[in-house]
């Protein structure tokens, strides 16, 4: 009797502890909701917002993405499998292009919700369906008011059959779980649930589970909004998911009004000033966090900031012609989409006006973006991992050039130490000036123009040169501009002569003298003093954008 009744005591244990296991084990070391810290300063450098440039309706790489989608087929969709986002996507460019309208109705009549909003996971296993919602969503938009391309009968079914996120119940959390979802999940999911009962309000149902202003759902969506203008956005860069994250602003923008149009805009504003800045002729490496891997992709011109920017860019100026490899799911919505970045931000992208540096801080538990740039090169620093809880995936310091390289393999960069980026601190970039704890990758066909004493000059323009050291653990890259590369090489010999200060101490032939710590703690800026003063280090509170003085 006493062994049963221990058993049942036992079970009764073990039952209650699952829940409080598997919340330790999801936020430890799966977790990927936000981790809250203090507020980021802006920084004394603007966003900016003035619009008087002109973008064209069309561009050859708009019509491009639309013939891509529009020459494929979609996909029924099966109970067990997450839908393909490529069937929504087939369906929306063939509505804006007028084209297999008949074929489209009839291919939405025959679909049905396969799952559940948010991450999936061992038992809520039918997430993720807020990919197809938050894209269908934009489809009742653009046409559920054109009843000869969306077919009334169609969106009566869109409505009540695929697009199933609505009502009252605002949600963060991950599906049986009580840990907060990730960043794109919740602006899917939210924005769709809005967009919906927004729709239904505007379009005659007067239940209260509907009306956004009584229901919570307005609040606490324009709470969330403030929450990443507040703290930045915590899937920064994230490669796959800052794309989704995009197209779930840009519905909001295009679809709502107020308040929450408002903040979308504010906060797509922020990404593209954060990407004219931190890219080089659509060139951009910079950390990120989410996936974390082992790995990650070495492709340089064709991230999800990259692909929204050039369709933008096409629209701005089609004899651009620009072109992308891969991301044209998310690119779509930069064709229809009525948001434009601001008139800084396209000059800035496409030319950079005058040289400057600038650190764009992440917050607590992140890592910064650094950045020297002019209109020639750009530096981009690599981040720091801060333990697998962070996500954080660092870098390799990249200088971008005036060529065409789209791999990393063909630019100059470096890492260190070793080949495991966790295990980096490749933050060391101050203006012009670059260093890491290993060697400098120099691609295939760069030839030094003159070299001496482990150094290489290479020209990048006229009057511009790189110079180069690299060994085992030490990597330095410095932008010199000179008359000639003999007076590059002779200016940084004479300035460092002892070669073993180059392991702390570089003299830049532009005057400073720049200090570091190569083997810095990863929460630590690797540079730790300019001409004998003294840096801020600690870049978990630095401001989103500082140093702006060189780019008024």
């Amino acid at each position: 009797m006493k062994t049963t009744k221990n058993f049942f005591k036992y079970l009764f244990i073990l039952v209650l502890s699952i829940p409080i296991v598997l919340y330790i084990l999801v936020n430890i070391f799966a977790g990927a909701g936000r981790k809250m810290d203090q507020p980021i300063d802006l920084g004394n450098l603007e966003i900016p917002k003035e619009r008087k440039f002109y973008f064209h309706s069309n561009s050859g790489l708009k019509q491009k993405i639309l013939d891509g989608w529009t020459s494929k087929t979609p996909k029924d969709w099966k109970q067990d499998e997450k839908v393909n986002f490529k069937n929504s996507r087939i369906v929306i460019s063939c509505l804006l292009e007028g084209k297999r309208v008949e074929e489209m109705n009839r291919y939405l009549m025959n679909q049905k919700a396969v799952g559940h909003p948010g991450s999936p996971w061992l038992l809520y296993p039918l997430g993720d369906y807020d990919f197809t919602v938050m894209a269908f969503t934009a489809l009742l938009y653009l046409f559920g008011e054109s009843p000869e391309i969306l077919y009334p009968e169609t969106r009566d079914h869109l409505l009540k059959n695929i697009l199933t996120i609505d009502g009252s119940k605002f949600r963060r959390n991950v599906g049986f779980m009580f840990i907060e979802d990730s960043e794109n999940h919740i602006l899917m999911t939210e924005s769709s649930r809005f967009l919906k009962n927004q729709w239904l309000r505007n379009h005659g149902n007067t239940d209260p589970k509907y009306d956004n202003n009584t229901n919570g759902v307005a609040q606490k969506l324009k709470l969330f909004l403030e929450e990443i203008e507040t703290y930045g956005f915590y899937e920064f860069n994230s490669a796959p998911y800052l794309g989704y994250t995009y197209c779930a602003l840009l519905n909001l923008y295009d679809f709502s009004s107020g308040d929450i149009k408002y903040l979308s805009g504010k906060l797509l504003d922020r990404l593209n000033w954060q990407y004219a800045l931190s890219s080089f002729n659509f060139k951009h490496f910079p950390p990120n966090r989410r996936r974390f891997g082992k790995n990650f992709k070495t492709n340089i011109d064709s991230d999800y900031h990259t692909v929204m920017l050039k369709v933008w860019a096409s629209l701005y100026d089609d004899s651009l012609l620009v072109d992308i490899s891969r991301g044209q799911h998310h690119a779509l919505w930069a064709t229809f989409s009525s948001y434009k970045p601001a008139d800084k931000v396209m000059k800035w992208i496409l030319n950079k006006p005058k040289p400057y540096f600038v650190k764009m801080g992440h917050g607590y538990n992140s890592c910064p973006e650094i950045i020297s740039g002019d209109k020639d090169y750009l530096i981009s620093a690599g981040g720091a991992n801060q333990g697998r809880r962070s996500l954080i995936v660092a870098k390799p310091i990249t200088l971008f050039l005036n060529d065409s390289s789209s791999d990393l393999g063909e630019t100059f960069h470096m890492f260190g130490p070793g080949d495991n980026f966790v295990d980096w601190n490749n933050t060391g970039v101050y203006q012009d000036f670059a260093c890491t704890s290993g060697k400098v990758h120099i691609p295939e066909g760069k030839r030094a123009v003159i070299s001496s004493a482990n150094w290489q000059i290479f020209y990048i323009s006229e009057g511009v040169f790189l110079a180069i050291y690299s060994k085992k653990e030490l990597g330095l890259m410095a932008i010199v501009r000179s008359k000639s590369e003999k007076n590059v090489l002779e200016k940084i010999i004479e300035n460092n002569r002892d070669e073993k200060q180059l392991n702390k101490l570089f003299y830049h032939p532009n005057g400073d003298k720049i200090e570091y710590d190569l083997e810095s703690p990863k929460d630590q800026w690797v540079i730790t003093s300019v001409n004998d003063i003294g840096m801020d280090r600690d870049f978990s509170k630095w401001a989103f954008f500082e140093n702006p003085s060189l780019i008024q």
